[in-house]
């Protein structure tokens, strides 16, 4: 029985730990540079929005989302 219980904690520490915790180097990277690259872009449509240059919307024109 102990044993069965000591099976059922390590399996449900295994499947809420999961492997997704731990990024690696390059995964930060991208998505550090995809956040960047959105924070740049949405930028320049406030900047325009500011001077009055931009359409009479306030949808942007890029998807919130990367297309990995």
């Amino acid at each position: 029985m102990k044993n069965l219980i000591l099976t059922l904690a390590l399996c449900m520490a295994g499947l809420l730990g999961g492997c997704g915790l731990v990024d690696t180097y390059q995964q930060r990277e991208r998505r550090y540079a995809v956040v960047t690259d959105q924070d740049f872009r949405q930028m320049i449509d406030d900047w325009d929005c500011l001077w009055l240059y931009d359409r009479n919307m306030r949808l942007t024109e890029y998807h919130p989302r990367s297309t990995e």
